[in-house]
């Protein structure tokens, strides 16, 4: 049984060590064939630096590389070409400026090659490079995690070094245009894609294929690829789980599937994966494996509001052109870190135009997504906030709902001042949200609760059935809002006991000031309209 190759980027290590390799070939073929400039947006752990690494070892000629390949005798590998890779997630920016950095990479790629450069600066070294390693072929020129010295510093408090950085970055790449003649292929990749006009005003001719759908595959794994490729490890899943194929890749897919960038073609997250059959347990491994920062401290800087996250919405196609750095949309941001996935398209039938319909693409990213702005929004340590939710769905198991209460207030105490932002009032509807999601709570009509200022939920226990509002200033209103809108009504039959709890934050206090629970009895008898 070939091996796992988790984390692996290399394709030699992959084949020369009997791990699994997907064959991308037959994409990477088509993609070099067909045209010279490209562009490709995709989530982190996806694939994009293997992608890469597969490209240069083609266009060096590495053809045993390749045998059992789909491009073993497609390609021409007599035929070698010099290739400039550059990957700035490893270029050294932690212990150099990004010119500096680029000008040590560029200096020894040229003595790789046997290539003194003279020029001083990086753009100019750029161009120089380019045209001498291209004296008997042109160059195939590789960049991976392009944009890591932008979005590395993207919070508010580096935002000034991520302009620096954009725009060493613009100069950069304007060599390549007036390069045309020397180059065989630009291939650039990221996670994030900024404007034409912020950052590639030059490369006008750069071609966008990340929701291209003959490149939908190209990274990522689909059903059938898992099946040829994996099944082995599907066979043990399926005597541990005592689970039939069907059923077994129903929870794969629950899990780890649902990305798409066209609405219809849809793959699985490739780090997720090999990390389920390495390990035989389902777990939420994606995050694990490191969660950028600065997107769960922009999420609380800018007060976004995660609750219409719960649900799918809409946004025009246009929107994915006119991301920068002092224009951040963070549903956008979201979409290309992979935490949100395009769900479906709608055309519109005079125009022609997309909208496209964003969603949590699978089980894992919405369930980590939550604890980790957990951390961000109140402070507390991971371990510490789950022993926490543990005693809130303990006290409401036994009917302890002084208790629960004061947990939810020693939550809101604890919230360390400098990220307690106790002026908004979307604060503490996020904060009490992320609360209820976590105790797995059913939040009702989540597409509304931001414009009426309230969060509304019903939690079940095995002995009770809580249906609870949180509101700002007012228990009875938020009691009148249940009994206006008759949620508990579906609970009624249900032979466990229904409560109806107001509960009221104020602002001044800076946590819940008072909270009510009556039962539907007393509730339709107490509160006259």
């Amino acid at each position: 049984m070939k091996k796992l190759g988790l984390g692996i980027q290399d394709i030699s290590k992959l084949k020369e060590n009997n791990y699994v390799y997907v064959d991308k070939t037959e994409l990477i073929h088509k993609l070099i064939t067909s045209g010279s400039y490209y562009f490709l947006s995709r989530p982190r752990r996806f694939g994009k630096s293997l992608l890469v690494n597969t490209m240069e070892k083609i266009f060096k000629g590495d053809k045993e590389l390749f045998k059992d390949t789909w491009i073993y005798d497609k390609w021409n590998f007599d035929e070698n070409y010099p290739v400039i890779k550059i990957n700035f997630a490893e270029i050294g920016l932690e212990e150099l400026d990004l010119g500096k950095a680029l000008d040590r990479v560029l200096t020894n790629i040229g003595k790789s090659y046997n290539i003194i450069l003279e020029e001083k600066t990086y753009s100019l070294k750029f161009r120089e490079l380019i045209e001498k390693m291209s004296k008997e072929n042109p160059v195939a020129i590789l960049i991976d995690e392009y944009d890591k010295p932008i979005i590395d510093y993207i919070e508010s408090s580096k935002r000034e070094k991520a302009e620096e950085n954009r725009d060493i970055l613009r100069a950069f790449y304007s060599i390549v245009k007036g390069s045309d003649k020397y180059i065989k292929l630009f291939f650039m990749t990221g996670i994030s894609k900024f404007s034409k006009v912020s950052l590639f005003s030059e490369l006008n001719n750069l071609t966008d294929i990340t929701f291209n759908d003959k490149y939908i595959n190209i990274t990522g794994y689909t059903k059938s690829e898992i099946e040829v490729n994996y099944f082995h490890y599907l066979e043990v899943l399926e005597k541990k789980f005592k689970y039939d194929r069907e059923t077994l890749f129903d929870k794969i897919k629950l899990w780890y599937d649902g990305y798409s960038w066209n609405g219809e073609d849809f793959v699985y997250n490739p780090y997720s994966l090999l990390s389920f059959f390495n390990n035989n347990k389902f777990n939420n491994y994606w995050f694990q494996s490191g969660t950028p920062r600065f997107l769960t401290k922009l999420i609380r800087e800018k007060d976004v509001d995660i609750i219409k996250y719960e649900n799918s919405f809409e946004v025009d196609s246009n929107v994915f052109d006119s991301y920068d750095i002092d224009n951040i949309d963070s549903s956008i941001i979201l979409f290309q870190a992979g935490y949100l996935t395009i769900k479906g398209v709608t055309v519109d039938p005079e125009y022609g135009s997309e909208t496209y319909r964003l969603a949590y693409p699978n089980k894992e990213v919405k369930d980590s997504f939550y604890s980790h702005l957990a951390g961000e929004f109140t402070g507390l340590e991971k371990t510490s906030f789950f022993e926490i939710i543990k005693k809130l769905n303990n006290n409401l198991e036994n009917n302890l709902f002084d208790k629960f209460i004061m947990d939810i207030q020693a939550i809101y105490s604890n919230i360390p001042q400098p990220i307690f932002i106790g002026e908004r009032e979307s604060y503490y509807h996020t904060v009490i949200f992320i609360i209820l999601k976590l105790m797995k709570a059913n939040i009702i009509e989540a597409e509304r609760m931001t414009n009426y200022g309230r969060v509304d939920a019903v939690i079940e226990t095995k002995s009770y059935i809580y249906v609870v509002e949180f509101k700002m200033n007012s228990v009875d209103e938020a009691l009148k809002q249940i009994k206006e809108k008759k949620y508990y009504q579906p609970y009624l039959n249900d032979g466990r006991e229904v409560i109806c709890v107001g509960v009221a934050f104020s602002k001044e206090e800076r946590n819940i000031k008072e909270y009510k629970t009556v039962d539907v009895e007393e509730l339709l008898g107490g509160l006259e309209e």
